[in-house]
């Protein structure tokens, strides 16, 4: 198939159009800086196409003639002053790709949306069945919106599927994603215990799953790739083991780290820092709800990977492109494993 890919410069991205290109398939990528695509895929990808994700001419334009669409693209940001834009520009991006994929007659087209999109704090677990969620700040409505529009397509009969990654983790991010930021923190030495915990998918995971989504004769479905539950006790109790390091465990209150979360948001614009603590960040981590990956298994026949394993990739690609040191990967150390 010949696949147009938005975002595919981000980190789920780049893992995905490589799986892609391993299975054959040809890649059309969508982005707003040819220079960044170059660089990261070089000559493997020689089809890319300069456009405006919320210009639907750009859009169409770029579309002709690809057989599959893959959506990643999404604007990220907590700002108050950019609450407008992203919810806009998001809401226009899935309406555009996602609209223009079902006119232009695409087999197969893949929604990537988030936890965020149907996350509710009172449910005892997300699954395929979730309704949207019930987020507040702009960048949740907004994936809460496309996620509403992605099923109205998939109500009209659109071959139509949506994944829901959980926190990302692995090898060879092009940027810094949160999950990432949350790991380079606790490798400072100060484990924060906090109440719940996270689900961790490996990006290598996710990549398989949206090419099998491809592959598979499957009705439009929606597909958790929620990975590995991880207590935040039992994730410091691993980083220990891993790195042969003691951390010291802060015990806190869920309350109090969504308070720290706000003050936090409210201190960005005078700070600069990229803590990845924030009001969002900590109502998930202090009470998260699990995603059940039954459906995705079973229709997809995938397996994820250990998490211990996703961990060690993670911590040797971070110390290896010097995001931490060797003090911090200790045994993971390329120096101490003498390579």
């Amino acid at each position: 198939m010949k696949v147009f890919v938005t975002g595919g410069t981000g980190f789920i991205g780049t893992h995905t159009c490589r799986a892609l290109l391993d299975a054959g398939h040809t890649v059309k990528l969508f982005v707003r800086n040819r220079e960044k695509a170059k660089k990261l895929f070089g000559n493997t990808i020689r089809s890319i196409a300069v456009g405006d994700i919320a210009s639907a001419s750009d859009v169409k334009k770029a579309m002709k003639g690809c057989d599959a669409t893959i959506h990643m693209a999404a604007m990220v940001s907590t700002s108050k002053d950019d609450a407008k834009k992203v919810y806009q520009t998001n809401l226009a991006a899935a309406e555009n790709v996602l609209g223009q994929a079902v006119d232009a007659g695409c087999r197969k087209i893949i929604h990537v949306s988030s936890v965020t999109a149907i996350y509710n704090p009172k449910a005892k677990t997300l699954n395929h069945d979730s309704p949207p969620g019930v987020a507040k700040n702009a960048y949740g409505r907004s994936k809460v919106e496309c996620e509403k529009y992605a099923r109205s397509l998939q109500e009209q009969g659109a071959p139509l599927h949506i994944t829901y990654p959980a926190s990302v983790i692995g090898p060879d991010d092009p940027g810094l994603t949160e999950p990432h930021e949350g790991l380079i923190a606790n490798l400072y030495g100060l484990g924060l215990d906090m109440p719940s915990g996270n689900q961790y998918v490996d990006v290598r995971d996710v990549a398989a799953a949206h090419v099998a989504l491809l592959g598979k004769r499957l009705a439009p479905g929606r597909y958790p790739l929620g990975g590995h539950y991880v207590s935040w006790k039992d994730l410091y109790a691993t980083l220990e083991r891993l790195t042969g390091r003691s951390l010291v465990m802060l015990p806190v209150t869920g309350l109090s780290m969504r308070l720290l979360g706000r003050t936090l948001d409210a201190l960005k614009p005078f700070m600069d820092s990229h803590t990845p603590i924030s009001h969002e960040a900590m109502v998930y981590a202090t009470n998260w709800v699990k995603l059940d990956n039954a459906k995705t298994q079973k229709d997809l026949g995938i397996s994820f990977r250990p998490v211990e394993q996703s961990l060690v990739e993670a911590i040797r690609w971070l110390e290896r492109e010097n995001h931490i040191t060797r003090v911090q990967a200790g045994l993971l150390s390329r120096h101490t494993m003498g390579v």
